[in-house]
């Protein structure tokens, strides 16, 4: 992911959506691409000190960020109405070349001509011939040469598709009128609700601009108090993970103050599977130099804000973020949503938030924290990394405890 656009996520949520369902990539760009152009710069520790010293500056990244999301609603709207109409399209197309060959028929019938006996004579022999067919094959008990069957399966295919257009011509007409009012209301249907989505968006888009307009609120700046947590959950996490180590069995490979070789990659904008060995190099050696300030911003994008440890109880925030540090965002969520009794996605939701929140802290940790050594029990590199695991698991835990004091 680029790294200036997990910035404009926390600023305007709704872009998030909108940026995975675009398998191109040019919404995360022209998002990446606004950031820079508002802030001045490339680099997203930057950008956010600018943000949070500037609240005119932070004003004017979440009006340009709610206007790309706007946009972006209105082309996703326009794309799914665009393909309703063309499905309608076609069935439509399709009824009415049956109804023009059923007409034609007619026509022909009452002037008296010979041709109108066509479809029926055509109609028989290929009724007669399908169900004749496989009469023959159902009842013979003789083994057909390979060469033969291939010629038997194409036939029943032909005369299968051509006993569907049969039954359609001579018993579709009313089935296809309801069909055509059924789809036409469908359509309808549709349409309402597709204009209520874009709605409901724009109303969204609108108390977004309404609320980036007052200075008062500084974008960049979290919006929960527990956010305030997120230092004291990093030099815990940082030291926990300590510097760089290249373990034979870790499968995480190379890793410094926690960041794998991999996370580097994807936040400078590479496909580490696509990289060159010369660029696998580069990226080992920024690996081993890297400080602690990029580390946090790394951190703060790629898990603090995703996990919404800022909106969790104090002590909590420091279980699930070193958690998802460790093993990964959506496996430390799963975890803790199991714990509380939810529906275990990996993403962490109103009914994830609520549900953590209501639930006790102190029990909340000591569960997370058994639910956390099970999961690593479960690793076949347990034998290895377990002694390990389980001591900064109990020392995670009281630490957390702690904080909810």
């Amino acid at each position: 992911m680029l790294p200036l656009v997990p910035l404009a996520l926390s600023i305007v949520p709704e872009l998030i959506k909108m940026i995975a369902g675009d398998k191109a990539g040019d919404v995360a760009t022209t998002v990446a691409n606004v950031v820079q152009e508002v802030t001045g710069t490339p680099d997203a520790a930057e950008a956010q000190r600018k943000l949070a010293s500037d609240p005119a500056l932070a004003s004017q990244l979440r009006i340009r960020l709610a206007e790309i999301a706007l946009e972006t609603q209105k082309a996703m709207d326009s794309a799914a109405e665009q393909k309703r109409q063309a499905e309608l399209a076609a069935q439509q197309k399709a009824l009415e070349n049956t109804q023009g060959a059923r007409s034609t028929m007619v026509d022909l019938v009452k002037s008296g001509s010979s041709i109108a006996w066509g479809a029926p004579v055509v109609s028989v022999i290929v009724t007669v011939g399908f169900f004749g067919i496989l009469l023959v094959l159902i009842l013979s008990d003789k083994a057909f040469p390979a060469e033969l069957t291939s010629i038997i399966n194409i036939t029943v295919g032909a005369l299968a598709a051509a006993f569907a257009t049969v039954v359609n011509f001579w018993l579709g007409s009313s089935q296809g009128s309801r069909d055509k009012d059924s789809t036409a209301r469908d359509l309808q249907t549709a349409t309402l609700n597709l204009q209520a989505t874009h709605a409901a968006a724009t109303e969204r888009m609108v108390q977004t601009l309404a609320a980036a307009a007052s200075p008062a609120v500084p974008a960049a700046k979290p919006a929960s108090s527990g956010d305030a947590n997120f230092e004291s959950c990093l030099a815990i996490v940082v030291d926990k993970e300590g510097g760089f180590s290249d373990h034979p069995r870790d499968r995480g490979g190379p890793t410094n103050l926690g960041i794998t070789l991999r996370t580097l990659a994807s936040w400078q904008g590479l496909n580490f599977e696509e990289i060159t060995e010369e660029a696998k190099a580069k990226l080992l050696a920024d690996l081993k130099a890297l400080t602690k300030r990029e580390a946090a911003e790394i951190y703060r994008a790629n898990y603090w804000l995703p996990m919404r440890c800022g909106d969790l109880p104090r002590g909590v925030d420091l279980m699930l973020f070193d958690f998802g540090v460790n093993a990964g965002p959506r496996t430390s969520v799963k975890l803790m949503q199991r714990a509380v009794g939810v529906t275990a996605d990996g993403s962490l939701g109103p009914q994830t938030l609520a549900a953590a929140t209501a639930t006790d802290a102190g029990k909340l940790i000591d569960a997370l924290a058994e639910a956390r050594l099970a999961y690593y029990r479960s690793l076949d590199n347990f034998d290895v990394f377990g002694a390990g695991w389980s001591k900064r698991t109990s020392e995670v835990a009281a630490l957390a405890h702690s904080m909810t004091t």
